[in-house]
């Protein structure tokens, strides 16, 4: 993404800019973040008023299931047979693509194959929402399949070798992030300007939620699904800033807070993350809010990776050194403690793949698993009688799996809205969960607004 379309689309789409009138009808202009020219491309100003559904208040239609259940049909079966062919090659003519190899490779089918779905049923009869859907759910289902292929971590933990120069600067700057993260962990939000506005167990609160939000980015293998944990964490800070009146301030307010929040939050991989958002989210789909929000989690990456205490805002010099000391020797101190358990752990091949193997996108990999003789690499042929007689209880153990994960994000997400908002009937936030769908950027929103 190059620069200026960066701040094309950060002017229209900041939310921050979307402001009351002032007497004389022009709206007050951001306060540029001066921190990092990084960070002041995101301080875009604009006089342009967008409606609910362009700032992406409403999400788009999106079921996966859905999906699924679609290219099921015998109408979709040449879809199936393309989908199975291209995931076959990609996995089996070569062990390590370049990045660049991997996103035209991907790019290419997902322009042929969604030139497909007008030719077959039931994807050419379906409204512009479902067919949007549908291009999401091959997006979803075929970066799936890719994972491991294509994000940088997960590639390095299966083949144990250097890779190509793309790949193996995702993990360099995936260090180098972690080991900033590490030695700046100890500074306050003063340092980073962020204006003195709420007691600090409040903030640290929704800092807590953001992060906490961001962190789950390592949970799923589809880059929409990681770009909804970016939207939830953002969703979060905004709310925070609303509440303490600091929104008009723009990217001044959102990129200190932010980068707060990963310092705090010290979630792994985050640059190859951005990274793989970036190269295999199809464009059409990044833009507006999403755009606006992935390109100030990198300019906030890019301010930790090369900060220095002349980065900061400190008075007392001598101080921050010392606690800067303190913190390395805490941080040798951590070190030396992992060691001693990695000595005590079962080594990595008598385990399950690692961590970062275990597939922890229940709900997609569920669904593939079931389907799995439609989509498998190896191509195995697929009996038609066998599949229609299980498809029944199929789609019953997948709705139920669902069912099952989304009753306990509700349970989570409220526990989490009930101890930021102790004073508020719990009857109340009950309430908002299920307005909001337990959506936990709209629902910070809505209790804020309500706490006033």
């Amino acid at each position: 993404m190059t620069e200026d379309k960066k701040s094309e689309i950060l002017k229209e789409f900041d939310p921050f800019n979307q402001l009351e009138p002032t007497k004389n009808g022009n709206p007050d202009k951001d306060v540029v973040y001066q921190k990092d020219d990084a960070v002041k491309a995101v301080a875009g100003e604009t006089n342009t008023d967008i409606s609910a559904q362009e700032r992406g208040d409403e999400e788009p239609f999106y079921d996966f299931q859905l999906f699924i259940k679609q290219l099921q049909t015998p109408g979709a079966d040449p879809l199936v047979k393309y989908t199975k062919s291209f995931l076959r090659n990609f996995l089996a003519q070569r062990l390590l693509w370049t990045v660049s190899e991997e996103i035209k490779l991907i790019n290419d089918f997902k322009t042929f194959i969604y030139d497909k779905f007008t030719l077959y049923e039931p994807f050419k009869s379906l409204d512009n929402s479902k067919t949007r859907n549908a291009k999401e759910g091959m997006e979803k289902l075929i970066m799936g399949k890719l994972y491991f292929r294509c994000f940088s971590p997960s590639l390095y933990e299966i083949l144990k070798k250097t890779l190509d120069d793309e790949h193996m600067k995702d993990l360099n700057d995936d260090d180098t992030l972690l080991e900033k993260i590490k030695h700046y962990r100890f500074i306050s939000p003063v340092m980073l300007d962020i204006p003195d506005t709420m007691p600090d167990a409040r903030l640290n609160k929704f800092v807590h939620l953001a992060s906490t939000e961001l962190g789950k980015i390592n949970r799923f293998k589809s880059p929409r699904d990681k770009m909804v944990c970016v939207l939830n964490a953002s969703k979060v800070i905004f709310g925070l800033l609303k509440h303490t009146k600091l929104e008009q301030n723009g990217a001044d307010s959102f990129i200190p807070v932010l980068i707060y929040c990963i310092l705090k939050g010290q979630v792994r991989y985050l640059v190859s993350n951005v990274n793989y958002i970036e190269r295999f989210r199809s464009s059409d789909f990044i833009r507006g809010e999403e755009e606006y929000y992935l390109s100030s989690l990198q300019a906030a990456v890019n301010f930790i990776i090369n900060l220095t205490e002349s980065s900061l805002t400190i008075e007392d010099r001598k101080g921050f050194e010392e606690e800067y000391q303190r913190n390395l020797k805490q941080i040798a101190e951590e070190k030396e403690e992992e060691e001693k358990k990695k000595q005590l752990e079962v080594p990595d091949d008598l385990q399950s793949n690692g961590a970062l193997l275990k597939p922890l996108d229940e709900v997609t990999n569920i669904v593939i698993s079931k389907f799995n003789e439609l989509f498998s690499p190896i191509g195995e042929p697929t009996q038609e009688e066998t599949l229609k007689s299980e498809q029944s209880s199929k789609e019953e153990d997948v709705s139920l799996l669902i069912k099952k994960i989304e009753e306990n994000e509700r349970r989570d997400t409220l526990k989490t809205l009930q101890n930021m908002f102790p004073d508020m009937e719990p009857s109340l936030i009950e309430d908002v969960c299920i307005a909001k769908k337990s959506r936990i950027g709209p629902c910070v929103d809505a209790l804020l607004s309500l706490s006033e």
